[in-house]
């Protein structure tokens, strides 16, 4: 049967697929799920009715991928469950419901928009005032919900791209620069900055503190910086982990989630971590059929009224996936979202995971149909929750039916992060309001026009803030304009929309980088999900194994073939491809010793003793050539720019930190760069050098 032009066309595994550009499909064990916690508790809470045990070894014989797994694609069975009125195959997985694309003609923007990183909304302590951060316009605007205007809209530098936005008991606003390094101060009722503070190379999450009355932020490159919430310089300054992303204060404790690995540190006054706490592992038989998953990717952590906090993240599938070998792919092995059934099947879903102000951690059920969770709201009684998937926009929703994909969706708290109460919630995604939340309150939760990127209460009502067009959308009326500028680029729609899978190619791909997780396929073995990035164009062929010859071929696998999806027009292909290449890149702090770079880069350099710069070189540190460096078996070789921003490292993820990938077992030895004779400081200095690619 011939498949129809994507513009019209029905779009099942769509932009997961794409996700998978250079590992979204690469490989399952949970190396993304953070290191354990000290006491041996935190963050291994099975849940389920089949949960796993704290250490528990995934297992392919849970869930077969399909009967008689062969890495044979002739010998591949191309059915199990996925057509028409046929069983389902021991994990169940066959395509979602189908939704219309709607995404009109092709369009580029002359620069490229930053990925979706969402929670950019905060209503101001009179309850009517909101200001609403905009990263795709670098602006920031102040509206009046009462007299439905915008009464302000601060423009500040090209590329800063705003993003957290608290505001203190003064009455400031604080908004946090995620590629301009600041923090800037502005007075929400004269629409002005008032301050402009450089904290760090990439702000994330922001959190003012009562006590002391400072602003702390928490950065992408593990930095934990203390401001006066008046003004003025930094008063502490501490390096924790890298890849930081929210704070809570609770007491005199901070609790800052780092993004990809989803764990949780808890900081006492002294600046020193004295906890650490992952949400637990999860396996229902109505999630992917029973297999293990794990989490990562913490796309917004919020406080609880009574203490303890809120995440609303990811899970990943463990146990192993079957994708069948380029040319013969296992369609659908990606899975789908809610199926007939009511079980989830995607190897991605939400989860929402409270840790209680105990330290207990409580992981709710699947939340199948809402990919790419990149906000949470919680009401002033703690009681309901609203999130957002910024997924599942327009171009997905196309014609609008009760069944349709949902851009916001309200529950009661329990229901949905209750350990007790597992499965697959079916309504999470398709409805605007579910679990046990009262039916009137459904009335204040907003149709949502655009791409959701924020939410947040006023008062008992839901309002949501919409990148494209630029929209603050509120349950009474027409939504509020908040600039008609549009940011509409193909490629940058595509990667963060719904593949009608409940997946998109920013579940794996998350803010246009990676989501820190290794796979585990079948035949292939583990693979550690790639950075986009790098830039891909012109470093063919694609995957870990160079597989997939070019993109096209890439797109034809993976995304036709494995998710199920459409055929892609040419000219779509090639915006996914630019808007990849072309967005901004995530800064670092500039290195302290730079003599000790210098040497690490001389290093590099010598072909007479570690040659690294032998395969990795030009603008894109790679040849772009297949080689057999000892790790098992020829692999691409991937580019190393940006190589310090997304561990673990190597194919199989095998390389906790750099240091590691120096040994033997995990990096190939003499065969991978010869630095056995190197002295443990002229490894220390190689180090220095690559953390500054």
């Amino acid at each position: 049967m011939s498949r129809l032009p994507l513009r019209l066309l029905t779009l099942a595994g769509f932009f997961a697929a794409v996700c998978s550009v250079v590992g979204c499909h690469e490989g399952t064990t949970a190396s993304g799920s953070g290191p354990a916690a000290p006491d041996g508790n935190d963050g291994v809470t099975p849940v389920g009715p089949a949960a796993g045990l704290p250490g528990e070894t995934p297992s392919s014989t849970l869930a077969s991928d399909g009967p008689g797994a062969t890495c044979s694609g002739a010998a591949l069975d191309q059915t199990n469950g996925f057509g028409p009125g046929a069983n389902f195959g021991p994990i169940g997985v066959r395509p979602s419901i189908k939704s219309s694309l709607n995404i009109g003609p092709t369009t580029l923007q002359p620069t490229a928009p930053p990925a979706i990183s969402g929670g950019t909304l905060a209503v101001l302590s009179d309850g009517q005032t909101v200001v609403a951060a905009d990263p795709d316009r670098d602006q920031v605007y102040v509206v009046d919900l009462v007299a439905r205007q915008v009464t302000a809209t601060i423009v500040l530098n090209s590329g800063d791209e705003p993003g957290r936005v608290i505001a203190d008991p003064a009455g400031r606003v604080h908004v946090a620069l995620r590629h301009g390094g600041a923090l800037v101060t502005i007075d929400p009722v004269v629409g002005t900055v008032t301050q402009r503070r450089q904290v760090c190379a990439a702000p994330r999450g922001l959190a003012h503190d009562p006590a002391t009355d400072l602003i702390h932020v928490a950065c992408a490159g593990g930095e934990l910086v203390s401001l006066p919430a008046a003004g003025g310089d930094a008063v502490r300054r501490l390096k924790l982990d890298s890849d930081l992303r929210d704070i809570v204060v609770e007491g005199n404790l901070l609790r800052v989630s780092r993004f990809r690995s989803t764990e949780i540190l808890t900081v006492d006054a002294t600046g020193s971590v004295t906890r650490r706490i992952s949400p637990g592992n999860f396996r229902d038989g109505m999630a992917r059929g029973g297999q293990l998953f794990t989490p990562s990717v913490a796309w917004r952590m919020v406080g609880m009224k009574d203490g303890g906090v809120a995440m609303v993240h990811q899970r990943g599938v463990d146990d192993e996936i079957q994708r069948g070998t380029p040319g013969h792919v296992a369609p659908g092995s990606y899975g789908g979202g809610q199926t007939d059934n009511g079980q989830c099947q995607g190897i991605i879903h939400t989860a929402v995971t409270r840790v209680m102000p105990d330290g207990t951690v409580l992981s709710g059920p699947a939340l199948g149909e809402l990919p790419l969770a990149v906000d949470m709201a919680v009401s002033a009684d703690g009681t309901s929750v609203a999130i957002i998937s910024a997924a599942n926009g327009d171009a997905v929703r196309g014609f609008q039916s009760f069944n349709s994909p949902q851009s916001v969706h309200m529950s009661d708290m329990d229901s949905i992060s209750d350990s007790k109460r597992m499965g697959c919630r079916s309504d999470a995604g398709r409805t605007r309001c579910g679990g046990d939340s009262p039916a009137d309150s459904c009335s204040s939760v907003p149709n949502v026009t655009g791409q959701a990127i924020a939410v947040a209460f006023a008062g008992d009502s839901v309002i949501v803030q919409s990148r494209e067009p630029a929209l603050l959308n509120v349950p009474w009326g027409d939504p509020i304009q908040l600039s008609t500028d549009s940011r509409g680029d193909t490629g940058h729609t595509l990667f963060h929309a719904n593949a009608s899978a409940g997946l998109a190619c920013a579940s794996c791909h998350a803010e246009g980088n990676d989501d820190g997780r290794t796979w585990n396929f079948a035949c292939a073995g583990r693979r550690r999900t790639q950075s986009l990035q790098t830039g891909i164009r012109g470093t063919e062929p694609f995957h870990w194994d160079g597989d997939e010859k070019d993109f096209p071929q890439l797109v034809t696998d993976v995304f036709t073939g494995r998710m199920s999806g459409p055929d892609l027009d040419p000219d779509q292909t090639d915006a996914i491809l630019s808007w990849i290449d072309d967005q901004p890149r995530l800064g670092h702090a500039a290195p302290t010793d730079r003599a000790t770079v210098e040497h690490g880069r001389a290093i590099f350099n010598d072909t007479s003793k570690a040659g690294c710069v032998t395969c990795h070189q030009g603008t894109r540190l790679t040849n772009a050539k297949t080689v057999d460096v000892g790790t098992g078996g020829p692999m691409q070789v991937p580019s190393l720019v940006g190589l310090a921003n997304h561990p673990p490292f190597m194919h199989t993820g095998c390389a906790q930190t750099l240091r590691d990938r120096f040994t033997t077992a995990c990096g190939g030895g003499d065969k991978h760069g010869v630095t056995s004779g190197l002295a443990a400081s002229d490894i220390s200095d190689l180090i220095s050098y690559l953390e500054t690619l």
